[in-house]
Parts: C-alpha cells; sequence; structure tokens
C-alpha cells in the first residue's frame, strides 16, 4: 500500500504536469507539433466521414498522409473531441520562408490567422479539445512511470516518484504530450505493457494474460513500433513455464497459481493457455487493420505506399554509415528532451550538457545496480521480483531501439527524432531513475532522497523554463499572425533581420513614385543599423534608392514603406527591385519600368503573316550593314514565360550559316512583362559573310525545353523575305 507522503509527492508531480501539458496546448500554436495537421485531419475525417481514409500514392492526393497508421488513438480522440465543434479546416498554408536551420527565420512552420486566438471559439475548439485529451493520456504514462519504478524498487518509493519526475518534466514529452499525435497513445501503451508483462511474468495467472493480450492487441491497432513489444508478451508466457526446475523468483518459484504438485499435463496446459492467449488475442482485436491493410495495398503494413507517398523527401538516398549513426545518437539524444516545433528550437547548450550527465550517471548507476546482483552459478537461477522487471524494462529499450535502428536504414535524419522511441519513454525514466538513486541513494540514503528530489525540481524548472524562455517568444503573439497571411512571402536573409514580404506596384514609368512595403522579422536585437530599398535597372544603374536608420529586437515583426522616384529617363527594363541592411542588399523582387508612351515603330521591312501560336507576332524588321538587325514583336497575349527569340541564317542546303539566339534585348525587357498589344524591338547582331546565298529564319522557343511556338501552318520558324537590295548583291 502507497504511504500518503508517497501519494501526495505523486499527486503534486501528475498535477504539475497537468499544468505545465494544458500551457503547453495554449500556447504552441496549432500544428506546430511534427505532423500534427495530418493527425487531426485524420480525427477530423472519422468525424465527419464516419470512415476511414485511404493512403493514395500521390502525397497530394491524401487527406492526411497519416492515412496509412493504425486506427486507434484518432478513433479515441474522434470520439472524445468529436463532440466540440470545428468550424474551421485544419490546412493552414506552409510557412515559405520556414528552415529546419535553429536559429534561422520564424520557428512556425504555418502561417496562421487571428481566429486561432480564442480557445472558446467554435472554429478550432475541437482541435484544442483534441489536445488536453492527449495531456490527459501524457498524465496516465506518468502514472505508469511511477508504477514502474515501484516494480523495480518497491522498498525505495522515491525511485518511483523520481520516474515519474523524469517524465513529467521532459520537457519534450511535455510538448509532444501536448499535441495531437499518436506517439501519446503509444507512450502510454507501452508503458502499460511492460507493466503488464512484469507483473504476469511474476504472477502468472489467466486474467493477467487476458489483460495482457488486450494490451498488446490495442498496441498494434496505435503504431506499428510497437510490435517490438510484442516478444516480451511471448516471454513473459513462457517464463513461468521454466520454474522451479530452471528459475526461482524470490524464495518460491514463477509458478501460477497452480500447485506445483499438480499433474504435469494440467501444468503444460495451463502455461499454453497462457501463450495462446498473448497470441490469439492480439491477432483477434487488430488483425482486422492488418487484413484491411493487405487488401488496399498488398502489404499488411502498408510500408511500401508509406515510402511512396513519403518520397525523397525523407528517403534515405546513400548507405547508412558510422557518421549517420553519430548524427542520429546527437540528434535523437537533444530532440528526445527537447527540440521544439518542426525540430527547430533548441534547449541551450548546457541544458544538454546537463541532461547528458544525468542520463550517464543513471546508466552508471543502473550497471551498478545490476554488477550488485548476486546470482549463483547452479540451478535453479534465483531472482528477484525486482530483478524481473528490470530484465524486462531494460528488454523493452532495447528492443525499441533495434526496431529504431532498422527503421533509419530506410529513412533519413528525421526518423532520428527522440519522440519515436516514446513507446519505452515511462521505461527509461523508470531506470534512469533506479540508476540516480542506486549510484547515490544506496550510499548516502538521506542525500540520496535530496538529490532525487532536486533532480525531479530542477527537470520540473527546465520544462517550465522552456515554456518560458524558448517556446513562448519564438511563438509570441501578435507577432505570428503578421504579416498578412495572404501576401506572398520572398524569405530574404539580411543582416539582423529577414524580409518575409515585399509588396509593390507590378508597372512603374520613368518620374513616378514606386511605393515599396517591406515586412521584416528581428533575427537578432539591433541598435541601430541602415535599412533600405533600391531599384536596378540595366547594366546595374541605380534607377532609385532610399533608407531609414532602424533599431528593432529580437523576434520582432515590422512593416516600413519606402517610395523611390524612378529617374526621368530610365529605359524600359525589367528592374530588379533589392532590399538592404548595413550595406547588403538582397533581390526581393521585379517591377516592369514602362515606356512613358506606346512604342510605335515603323520597320522598314514590315511583315504580316508571322504569328507564333497566338503568343507573339512579328511585325517587321530592320537591317543595318554591319548586320545589326531589329525585329519587332507585338505581344498577342498574357505571358507568364521569357521565350528565347533567334535568327539564323541558312545556306540553299539548309545547313546552318550564323545565328543569334537571346531574349529580347538580351533579357533586360523579356516578354513575360510585356502588355497585350505592345510593341518592342528585339536587336540582335549576327555575321553575315554571304547574305545573298542565305535564307533567313525566325522563331521563339523556351530555353528550359528548347520547345518552339509553332506558325498556324504548322512550321516551327518563319521564313523572312530578304530585302531587295541583298537581293540584287552578286
Amino acid at each position: 500500500m502507497i504511504k500518503k507522503p508517497v501519494q501526495r509527492w505523486l499527486a503534486l508531480i501528475i498535477g504539475l504536469y497537468l499544468l505545465l501539458g494544458t500551457a503547453y496546448s495554449l500556447v504552441v500554436p496549432l500544428g506546430e507539433a511534427p505532423d500534427e495537421i495530418d493527425h487531426i485531419l485524420y480525427v477530423r475525417h472519422l468525424v465527419e466521414t464516419r470512415s476511414f481514409p485511404i493512403m493514395q500514392p500521390a502525397a497530394e492526393d491524401n487527406v492526411t498522409i497519416e492515412a496509412n497508421q493504425p486506427p486507434l488513438y484518432y478513433l479515441v480522440e474522434a470520439a472524445l473531441s468529436g463532440f466540440f465543434p470545428m468550424t474551421e479546416k485544419a490546412d493552414f498554408p506552409l510557412n515559405a520562408c520556414y528552415t529546419f536551420i535553429p536559429g534561422e527565420g520564424r520557428a512556425n512552420f504555418y502561417l496562421h490567422n487571428e481566429t486561432e486566438q480564442d480557445f472558446w471559439s467554435n472554429s478550432y475548439l475541437s482541435f484544442r479539445i483534441a489536445r488536453l485529451i492527449s495531456v490527459l493520456m501524457g498524465a496516465m504514462t506518468v502514472c505508469l512511470a511511477y508504477k514502474l519504478g515501484r516494480q523495480m524498487a518497491p522498498q525505495r518509493p522515491y525511485v518511483a516518484l523520481l520516474a515519474a519526475a523524469f517524465l513529467a518534466f521532459n520537457p519534450q514529452f511535455v510538448f509532444m504530450t501536448a499535441s495531437v499525435n499518436n506517439d501519446v497513445l503509444m507512450a502510454l501503451l507501452g508503458a502499460a505493457i511492460v507493466y503488464g508483462v512484469a507483473a504476469a511474468a511474476l504472477r502468472p495467472t489467466w486474467p493477467r494474460f487476458v489483460w495482457l493480450g488486450l494490451l498488446m492487441g490495442l498496441a498494434l491497432l496505435t503504431k506499428f513500433a510497437l510490435l517490438a513489444l510484442w516478444p516480451l508478451a511471448i516471454v513473459a508466457a513462457i517464463l513461468p513455464a521454466l520454474t522451479p526446475r530452471y528459475l526461482v523468483i524470490g524464495h518460491r518459484s514463477a509458478a501460477s497459481s497452480f500447485s506445483s504438485a499438480a499433474p504435469h499435463a494440467a501444468r503444460i496446459a495451463h502455461h499454453a493457455l497462457h501463450l495462446l492467449l498473448v497470441l490469439l488475442l492480439p491477432f483477434l482485436i487488430s488483425g482486422w487493420w492488418y487484413w484491411r491493410a493487405n487488401a488496399l495495398y498488398g502489404d499488411p503494413l502498408a510500408w511500401a505506399v508509406h515510402l511512396q507517398v513519403k518520397g525523397s523527401e525523407v528517403l534515405r538516398t546513400a548507405p547508412f554509415t558510422a557518421a549517420d549513426l553519430l548524427d542520429f545518437a546527437r540528434i535523437h539524444f537533444q530532440s528526445y528532451w527537447g527540440w521544439f516545433g518542426w525540430l527547430k528550437i533548441q534547449l541551450p547548450g548546457w541544458a544538454y550538457g546537463g541532461i547528458l550527465l544525468l542520463v550517464l550517471v543513471g546508466i552508471a548507476g543502473l550497471f551498478g545496480e545490476i554488477r550488485g546482483w548476486r546470482l549463483e552459478a547452479k540451478r535453479p537461477l534465483r531472482l528477484q521480483p525486482e530483478q524481473i522487471a528490470i530484465i524486462f524494462n531494460i528488454l523493452a529499450v532495447a528492443a525499441i531501439y533495434v526496431s529504431l535502428l532498422r527503421y533509419i536504414q530506410t529513412i533519413n535524419w528525421s526518423g532520428y527524432q527522440g519522440r519515436l522511441a516514446y513507446g519505452v519513454a515511462a521505461s527509461v525514466a523508470a531506470l534512469l531513475a533506479l540508476g540516480v538513486v542506486s549510484i547515490i541513494g544506496n550510499r548516502w540514503p538521506v542525500t540520496g532522497r535530496r538529490i532525487a528530489f532536486g533532480v525531479g525540481a530542477g527537470l520540473f524548472l527546465l520544462a517550465l523554463g522552456s515554456l518560458v524562455f524558448l517556446i513562448r517568444p519564438a511563438y509570441a503573439r501578435p507577432q505570428l499572425f503578421q504579416p498578412d497571411i495572404a501576401l506572398p512571402r520572398v524569405c530574404v536573409a539580411l543582416p539582423g533581420a529577414a524580409v518575409e514580404t515585399a509588396v509593390f506596384p507590378a508597372t512603374i514609368k520613368p518620374g513616378e513614385t514606386l511605393p515599396v512595403a517591406l515586412s521584416f522579422y528581428g533575427q537578432a536585437a539591433v541598435e541601430s543599423q541602415p535599412v533600405g530599398a533600391r531599384v536596378v535597372g540595366r547594366n546595374g544603374r541605380i534607377l532609385s534608392q532610399a533608407a531609414a536608420e532602424l533599431s528593432w529586437g529580437q523576434g520582432a515583426v515590422w512593416e516600413t514603406q519606402f517610395d523611390l522616384p524612378i529617374v526621368a529617363d530610365a529605359e524600359p527594363v525589367r528592374a530588379i527591385v533589392q532590399a538592404g541592411a548595413a550595406g547588403e542588399w538582397r533581390d526581393v523582387g521585379v517591377v516592369k519600368v514602362a515606356p512613358l508612351r506606346p512604342y510605335q515603330p515603323r520597320p522598314p521591312y514590315p511583315v504580316s503573316d508571322a504569328n507564333f501560336a497566338g503568343k507573339l507576332a512579328l511585325t517587321g524588321y530592320e537591317l543595318r550593314p554591319d548586320g545589326t538587325i531589329t525585329l519587332y514583336w507585338q505581344a498577342l497575349a498574357d505571358m507568364t514565360e521569357d521565350y528565347t527569340t533567334f535568327i539564323h541564317l541558312l545556306d540553299g542546303a539548309g545547313n546552318l550559316l550564323a545565328q543569334a539566339d537571346s531574349q529580347p534585348q538580351n533579357g533586360a525587357y523579356p516578354t513575360s512583362i510585356w502588355d497585350v498589344g505592345e510593341i518592342v524591338g528585339d536587336v540582335k547582331q549576327i555575321e553575315m559573310s554571304n547574305p545573298a546565298a542565305a535564307r533567313w529564319r525566325v522563331g521563339v522557343y523556351l530555353l528550359q525545353t528548347g520547345e518552339r511556338l509553332p506558325l498556324g501552318n504548322g512550321r516551327d520558324s518563319y521564313e523572312l523575305p530578304l530585302p531587295p537590295a541583298l537581293l540584287r548583291s552578286p
């Protein structure tokens, strides 16, 4: 029976965890935990259609790319949160400026809108309730971590309390269990299975194995990773059959309630029943899902279609090496304890160092605990109940990590995340707690209890500090909802700041003023720094420039407009708009500097039948003695692509003698900015050694593909009528 002081400490730990989890769920914007949007889309699909999503080979065709996942977590969430309204769709647009590099740009993977602000709003209430349900599952997992600690150290209750604290105040565990993710239920069921395995092995009765079989079946309906724990349930069923001849636990055998005097056949049947329960019940509970997957995808695990949907972004493209293993160790450790958002917000280095020291102490203490076992080299082997519990927890951790290491043979660094091992998060917490207490508390019991309390308090402060000093500033409001979600992102880095959007008219004329509105995100605090914008025309000529002295704080969001009067003698051009800070300039867009008045040339050699696919027409040309030829083009339709024009000189046999290929005006005035009806002169230089013996052909094509625009007669080039002067040449 748990003593009241221990009960109060456990209640305090769970209460603090619930407060932390609720706070995390409120502070972290919706969708800003890994894959959370796809998990909630699965839940909403169940609520709205009463059917399971089906995985499609193309990612863009899927309701959710988690459609291959077993359904239990989503069914629970749908049943409990589906009663609450959710009028908005959980399909936030991606933040185009997001990078996975910590400290670079904003932390938000998605762009967010004001409707998310009000918790009680019908817009996303069901989403928020679903998060709180995950928090409750996390609290149950913390309770199981305590129970695992009690199994491993029944005489040292502060081991169990420290195990609960290790899990409850792991900042990353709090972060993940405050989101919508099936890893939450995986952690809960993984802890329950390990506890049930040890309990069934120690007291092998058929109700315990029924319960264990049920848990295993539910686990197989939650996440494929928990398949790794199934062998432990089988071992728990087989282990009692080894007693009393091979194994004695404590002062008695691990035999069941069956008397050792019972007939041998009856005992065998009894143990066979236990084995049958842990083999058959999981199949009865979860087999239908794997049959469905095999029928739909030809694979009970839907692994092939899963990889096809994930695509090159997550698939490993090179053999797994020792360097990859080191990367896995680093990323996995950091993200197990604190790497928030979409692997964006990291703990400070000293925090990782302190946690690593604590983990190493726990591992060393655990080895010391095991080395202290007095095992006699005789049969039967005598083990204490707590030793059996420790062995099963170690085996569970080993099984999950063997499975994970196999997983990352196929998946790149995205599979290194610590949360993927949360199926044994409670076991890890209990083993570390036992190790820490063993290395300290066995020698100095009072000091050990104080240190255990200090470790728990320190982890709580770390979890709280992560929320207050890391996560909350990274998702500060109202900055999170600025700039407007509809504005296109340019995502340009400058010293101390990033330009997220740049808004200005698409066209301007010489002498007019171009208003350029730039929105910035402060990468670092800057007391005073020149920031500006400019327009750059042909040959790098500055057509206009303006600057201001600004200061900002880290994480600040602000907008500044620069009014840029274009010089009166600016030539028509696709000009570059740039933003700059501290003397460094970056492109943020282009603007068309249009001619002051429409260009109406009178080509000496007009053309009337050169219509290229209804997009461009050649209206005429002009030729100079030095080989300079000007082609006059007219836009017949809006164009979004920059076409290349050409003139080829051919001999009578069709052999190429000379050519000139380029975008109009050498790319300074490309076709994508032409207005319908606009006429543009396109000057080209060509070598004409014997023009009278040549045929001249003109055409239009896309440089990226080489595809030419056809004429109405089906040909892909137009033959110019030669000037009379050239035809008279000898």
